[in-house]
């Protein structure tokens, strides 16, 4: 099944175009990657995907519901059933590790005995239960890192959109946390769309790599045949 589609889909920013007439298909449990540089338009398409935005032409499918089309947003960013973690992670300073994580949560309006379940699961799956009491500031990066997934995942999303969450951290905690985001998807069976510049970060984490290039897709395939791509 697609659980999603971008159909011929343009976006401007202030008269400068970001995608132009951009298609693409995801089909449910994949692991894409958008690869290319800064400026090719990979967050573009995590902010139209989430409904921060909508796109001046085109359309967007999420499980088979029109949920953007023309410059209209159809269903809003929190109808949508998506996590995102962002590159700077967006944790609450005033809050807890477990207060950040239970927000969303709160705001669906799901009850307190589910809330704290739902929590207490999710900190063990990312290895962060000892920590509930927590501030984001006495967190280690990856500790933080940790958290913005706990925050993301404990919603149950359809799809999970990331944009480089791992560009702060060295190489030994990028590659750790490479390997948990792999494990996390296996175990929930969410979709994953991730943004990165990073080759061997992209090649880790997919099984499918989208190598945008101003605006528009340049290459769609295979880890292998990404890698034979970029060496051409």
């Amino acid at each position: 099944m697609k659980i999603l589609r971008m159909n011929s889909v343009t976006k401007f920013y202030e008269g400068t175009r970001a995608l132009k007439d951009l298609s693409l298909e995801v089909s449910e449990s994949e692991r894409i990657v958008i690869l290319g540089p800064s400026g090719c338009g990979k967050t573009t398409i995590l902010r139209l995907v989430a409904g921060f935005m909508a796109p001046e032409e085109g359309s967007i499918f999420i499980s088979g519901q029109l949920v953007s089309q023309d410059g209209h947003i159809i269903l809003t960013p929190e109808q949508r059933n998506l996590g995102m973690v962002f590159q700077d992670l967006a944790l609450w300073p005033h809050l807890s590790v477990k207060g950040n994580i239970a927000f969303g949560l709160k705001a669906k309006g799901v009850q307190k005995q589910e809330r704290e379940t739902r929590i207490h699961n999710i900190l063990q799956m990312v290895g962060m239960e000892g920590y509930s009491k927590r501030k984001p500031d006495e967190l280690s990066g990856g500790q933080q890192q940790r958290v913005a997934l706990a925050r993301a995942l404990v919603l149950r999303p359809r799809i999970l959109l990331m944009d480089e969450p791992l560009s702060s951290l060295d190489l030994e905690l990028n590659i750790r946390l490479r390997e948990e985001i792999l494990r996390l998807q296996e175990e929930l069976g969410f979709t994953l769309l991730y943004v990165t510049h990073d080759r061997e970060e992209a090649f880790g984490i997919a099984n499918r790599v989208v190598i945008l290039s101003k605006g528009r897709v340049e290459f769609d395939g295979t880890v292998d045949a990404a890698r034979a791509h970029l060496t051409q």
